[in-house]
């Protein structure tokens, strides 16, 4: 076969390590990378890479791998600086460096075996002639736009601002600090890539960003285009963490986080790597990870596979996995941090906590075997907290699903949560059945068992029988009895006088698109009745039922959108005091879509001042019990509660 061709349209790690691994695997490679900009002139400061970056580097590239590591900060631990504390955890493997020094050698390694490199130089996708084609043009990919339809691009901007800084300062490890002024709140992301060097990324919403004036367009810039106004702002904000030293500005302009994502890497004889094809979020700092990652493959299908197309087919399926299940921990992070305004009132332990289980890799089961000390300082801080709210003693370390929580005007013994149906309308010993089950339910520990009669016809039921079951749990147990109804004025009435402290209803189902309900069922275990009332109606029944507690069970398409906080508030004013929420029966359960659900009940608590309910009763009871101490619910539909890692709490 005679000597084919690659044109790389991109020059930064992912372009220059993918020029570097083919030529030197397979030297009848002509290789050509294109470079918009000058050797020497990246923007930024350091990055990141994950230890099983430098793992696969090694085992791809030894030379390369070992002149990144040299040049590079290795390890560290995490601070967290929060109200005057300073919450440490650690130590965190990987490698940063300054990307200016990664590139240097990335250009070095890829010219020493015959990679030809054209900087300052822009080319057009039509303007290239070459076997293989390779976007490696980052997140703003003219590549990737020139061809959108092909590769099914779908791409959006997140929710805050963000601006790219670096400082002289000598950290210790990655440093996240969050402050407030009268503007809002402000959070930076700063780690060492180099002795006495550091990146200092600064985020906040855009409320904030306006509110202190650094969204005019008159802003004064530097010489390197750096926004001026806005580093002199944050010096003096972050004056303690900087220890009076200044910002440095390298193009440093606020930005909105892109989101791409593509249904295809290819198309015809070009092909995407890195950010052009798929971004993660800068907050799990894996962009040139994947980036550098996706070379490493894309090189060794090229050199194996004669035909481009059979190549890129092997690429993506292989990359794709590991790709995807890293974004879906990037959206969650991304969620967080662009939501961390609503946090700032939280105790240091409990915010370093939710930072750590925010993208589901790390539970409260988790961190008491990764890390004891810090494990035991949210214990301490949670059983503290929790002692107050309810007014009552408590034995640190406890099962934070088997605490008592207080809801509305009510205390329940535990945050356990068990719906049930009824025993079957004419079978034997029914009744007897019922309350076997739910008082037993109520003396094993859970906190509300739930009699679901949703879809039962309301002349079978026997309020003699059910007002029986409410007095065994009321009598015997701490625990609360409840039931879900319809939508139906006259069945809470009955229940509240049947002696049933909670009743609950279905909301018809929220729809990402639209802030009005869907025409869909809304729940598997509510009938029509329930899918056929409108808000006003739901609004009406909850005013009118006399029970202390009222619930409504909200299934949701999605994780966090303004109609579900929206609803949630409507529900609240119409005197509903718990929200549990469900996913949709039709959409598939992840757990992307798990952490979803959390990050939606904690702004659901934090923005309609309203208690929530999440799980149904298969989510694994350690994300339930992290979603407590995060303090994103405040209570979980789970039986049986399976023990935290130290073996305590019922089995």
């Amino acid at each position: 076969m005679g000597n084919r061709t690659l044109a790389c349209l991109g020059g930064g790690p992912a372009g220059l390590f993918l020029a570097r691994l083919l030529r030197r695997a397979d030297p009848s490679w002509q290789v050509t990378v294109y470079e918009r900009d000058a050797p020497g002139s990246t923007f930024g400061f350091g990055i990141g890479l994950a230890d099983r970056t430098v793992a696969a580097l090694a085992e791809a590239d030894l030379e390369t791998q070992r002149r990144i590591v040299e040049a590079g900060v290795v390890g560290h631990g995490i601070s967290l600086r929060h109200h005057g504390a300073d919450v440490r955890w650690g130590p965190r493997g990987g490698t940063a460096i300054a990307r200016a020094a990664l590139l240097d050698i990335l250009r070095e390694q890829a010219l020493a075996v015959g990679v030809t490199l054209e900087h300052g130089t822009t080319v057009e996708l039509g303007e290239v002639d070459a076997d293989v084609i390779v976007a490696a043009d980052g997140a703003n990919s003219a590549t990737r736009t020139a061809l959108g339809p092909e590769f099914g691009v779908t791409d959006g901007l997140g929710r805050a601002k963000y601006i790219w800084l670096g400082a002289e300062l000598g950290l210790a490890g990655m440093t996240f600090s969050f402050a407030a002024d009268e503007h809002g709140a402000w959070a930076a992301h700063a780690y060492p890539y180099a002795p006495g060097m550091a990146t200092f990324l600064v985020e906040t919403d855009e409320d904030t960003w306006r509110r202190a004036g650094l969204d005019r367009p008159d802003a004064p810039l530097g010489s390197d285009g750096t926004d001026l106004r806005s580093k002199r702002y944050l010096e003096r904000l972050f004056a303690a963490d900087l220890e009076g030293r200044p910002l440095l500005g390298n193009r440093s302009r606020w930005a909105n986080f892109r989101n791409v994502d593509c249904a295809r890497w290819s198309a015809g004889n070009v092909v995407l790597v890195g950010d052009a094809a798929h971004t993660a979020h800068f907050s799990v700092g894996s962009g040139t990870t994947l980036a550098m990652e996706d070379a490493v493959v894309l090189a060794r299908c090229l050199v194996a596979e004669p035909d481009p197309g059979t190549a890129f087919a092997r690429y993506e399926a292989e990359r794709r996995p590991a790709v995807e299940h890293l974004q879906a921990r990037a959206r969650a992070s991304q969620i967080w941090w662009e939501t961390f305004g609503q946090r700032m009132n939280r105790a240091p332990s409990q915010l370093a906590f939710q930072w750590l289980t925010r993208t589901g890799a790390l539970s409260y089961d988790r961190l008491r075997a990764a890390d004891p000390r810090l494990a035991r300082d949210v214990e301490r801080w949670f059983t503290d907290a929790t002692a107050a709210e309810v007014d009552l003693p408590l034995n640190a370390g406890a099962d934070p699903l088997c605490t008592p929580v207080r809801i509305a005007d009510r205390t329940l013994p535990t945050r356990v949560v068990v719906t049930r149906p009824l025993a079957p309308a004419g079978s034997a010993a029914r009744h007897e059945r019922d309350l076997t089950l739910f008082g037993g339910l109520a003396l094993a520990g859970a906190g509300l068992v739930v009699a679901d009669l949703a879809s039962v016809s309301a002349d079978t039921l026997d309020w003699t029988a059910l007002s029986g079951l409410a007095d065994f749990v009321t009598t015997y147990t701490e625990a609360l009895a409840g039931v879900r109804l319809p939508v139906d004025t006259t069945l809470a009435k009955a229940a509240a006088e049947a002696g049933f402290g909670y009743v609950e209803y279905t909301c018809p189902v929220m729809s990402e698109a639209s802030d009005e309900p869907s025409d869909e069922p809304s729940d598997q275990a509510s009938d029509q009745a329930s899918d056929q009332a409108s808000p006003a109606d739901l609004a009406a029944v909850i005013q009118a039922t006399a029970t202390p507690l009222r619930g409504v069970a909200l299934t949701v398409r999605s994780g966090t959108f303004p109609a579900v906080v929206a609803r949630a508030r409507e529900l609240k004013a119409a005197g509903a005091n718990l929200v549990r929420l469900l996913h949709a029966p039709e959409q598939p359960r992840t757990p992307a879509s798990e952490l979803a659900l959390a990050a939606l009940a904690e702004e659901i608590r934090a923005l309609a001042s309203v208690a929530t309910l999440v799980g149904d009763g298969s989510a694994r009871t350690e994300h339930l019990r992290t979603a407590v101490v995060a303090g994103q619910a405040d209570l979980a539909e789970c039986w049986p509660v399976t023990s935290a890692a130290s073996g305590r709490g019922p089995a």
